[in-house]
């Protein structure tokens, strides 16, 4: 990671040399990290021109996701926590029991997560629980909506992975294996649609000409509405 200066402010970002890339792209995620996606063999130079060229872009998103960062508070792992669950926000509430083994399940707008008495402080069990949670419900789900949208689509996968990442919510290899950040559970169903229909199209078409849009437009033609969504809502879908 690098750290870009506009006007005094230091702005993370990672650069990333593609093989598939065209041209440059730049991205910035909800955490206000900046991602130049650059094509293998371009030059510095035009990297450097490029970048002053958006200068004002990127410090006015780059202000905007500070804000929002600002505005959203980090979860304590204490009772009244709210974290995402579909879309829906669900508020924790924390079990004293007798039991050893720590429990949770969502009923309602409740996440309700059951742990020894005799933790003095019960954080880190929680955490670890609302993340292994989060990790088996979207393994579930998305490997539900994977064969729901390939019966209309019929393509050959392999690999399913499920990540943590920063920056990006799905991605598709050339071997046919696909991999899902398992946050996308955070988010409401029609969102997780789109971005495995995204993936399952990149099995035919890897790259994103016309012929890709229109496959993805055969099942999710509001794809740029919920992408909107996503890019809008996803400092909602932190852990």
């Amino acid at each position: 990671m690098e750290v870009l200066v506009i006007n005094q402010r230091r702005v993370p970002v990672v650069f990333r040399r593609s093989l598939q890339a065209r041209r440059l792209c730049l991205r910035m995620d909800g955490e206000g990290k900046l991602t130049l996606t650059a094509p293998w063999l371009a030059d510095k130079k035009h990297v450097e021109t490029f970048l002053n060229q958006h200068s004002r872009w990127i410090e006015k998103n780059w202000l905007k996701a500070e804000k929002q960062k600002a505005l959203r508070q980090k979860p304590t792992y204490q009772n009244g926590d709210t974290f995402y669950y579909f879309g829906e926000p669900v508020t924790l509430v924390i079990r004293l029991s007798k039991k050893r083994r720590p429990a949770i399940k969502v009923r309602g707008d409740k996440m309700v997560v059951g742990v020894h008495e005799s933790l003095a402080n019960p954080a880190p069990t929680v955490r670890k629980m609302v993340e292994l949670f989060y990790k088996k419900k979207a393994v579930e789900t998305i490997h539900d909506r994977l064969q729901h949208w390939n019966e209309h689509y019929g393509f050959r996968y392999h690999k399913v992975t499920f990540r943590n990442q920063k920056t990006r919510w799905g991605s598709c290899s050339r071997a046919g294996n696909l991999n899902f950040n398992w946050r996308l559970i955070m988010a409401p169903i029609e969102i997780i649609d789109s971005v495995v229909v995204h993936e399952l199209c990149h099995l035919k078409e890897m790259n994103h000409s016309r012929r890709f849009w229109a496959l993805v437009e055969e099942t999710v033609p509001d794809h740029k509405q919920r992408k909107k969504w996503l890019r809008k809502n996803q400092m909602l879908l932190t852990f």
